[in-house]
């Protein structure tokens, strides 16, 4: 009831990803789409809501930059890349929960909106520094997606810990709530972690760039990620490390396998290969080249 239809999803997916693709300025070279329905002999129906569409590009990098370096006590930990908006807020979380379980306004504010401009700048910033070989300033990279600055501050510190000023985020909303800051998935932004030497060599190259650059911590050595804000003195996340990233206790799932009665497949009297082909090219994941 509350979904586009699957035409409206292909077209404009498709649409979406070639006009990022474009102001990027590169265009969408792999990908796939996938849609399913079928009527078993049971007379059950399994069938895909909506379709998938992924898209993807292709890329190259050094084997020198292949291994991400540890965390050492003192290091910058930087956001380069787009402030922080009121989008992707619960969005990783949103998209694994049934269809229609969440409120409207919970599904727009989960909705991710591209910015390829930014992600330009963002990444001509990336390969200014890898372009530099055996000086590239970067430690450590992290993208960031589902969880935020909740995530990636977090992951790229690990085991080592941080201390963090939340008002050093940049923030393109002034009204941005401290778990909104702290946990919304606004894309275009990478983490990186810089050793004290490199800050005015990445700053330059990111004002080159026209990139946002911001310093929003340092490495500590106590094991737990703080978050300070200066706004009104309060320490909003003070945890351990151990506690946050440490290994989950495992799920036991019990299943058992139902089996499903299949039909052996029976061509169609007199099938011509034209005939064939036509009924084969109307598979989308066939037919969408």
């Amino acid at each position: 009831p509350n979904l586009a239809s699957p035409l409206a999803i292909e077209v404009e997916a498709s649409n979406g990803a070639s006009d990022y693709g474009n102001k990027f300025g590169e265009p969408v070279v792999a990908g796939f789409t996938r849609a399913f329905g079928q009527r078993l002999p049971s007379g059950a129906r399994y069938e895909y809501l909506k379709p998938i569409m992924f898209s993807a590009g292709v890329g190259h990098m050094d084997a020198l930059h292949a291994a991400k370096a540890d965390p050492e006590e003192g290091m910058w930990v930087v956001k380069i890349g787009g402030p922080a908006y009121r989008i992707g807020m619960g969005g990783g979380a949103a998209s694994s929960v049934l269809s229609g379980d969440n409120d409207a306004a919970l599904d727009f504010n989960a909705v991710q909106r591209g910015d390829a401009e930014m992600e330009n700048k963002m990444n001509r910033l990336m390969r200014a520094c890898v372009e530099l070989g055996a000086r590239n300033p970067i430690v450590s990279v992290h993208d960031q997606g589902a969880g935020g600055n909740g995530n990636v501050l977090k992951e790229i510190v690990d085991p080592l810990g941080a201390r963090y000023e939340l008002r050093d985020i940049k923030a393109g909303d002034a009204t941005l709530s401290v778990k909104e800051l702290w946990g919304a998935e606004y894309q275009e932004n990478n983490g990186l972690l810089v050793r004290p030497e490199d800050r005015e060599l990445l700053e330059a190259m990111a004002a080159r760039e026209k990139c946002p650059v911001s310093f929003v911590g340092r490495v500590t050595a106590d094991g737990r990620v703080v978050v300070h804000d200066a706004r009104d003195g309060t320490t909003p996340f003070d945890l351990p490390l151990s506690l946050v990233l440490g290994k989950m206790p495992q799920k036991t799932f019990d299943m058992q396998r139902v089996a499903e009665p299949t039909a052996p497949l029976a061509l169609p009297e007199g099938l011509t290969c034209a005939a064939a082909l036509e009924r084969v090219l109307r598979l989308v994941s066939v037919g969408s080249k």
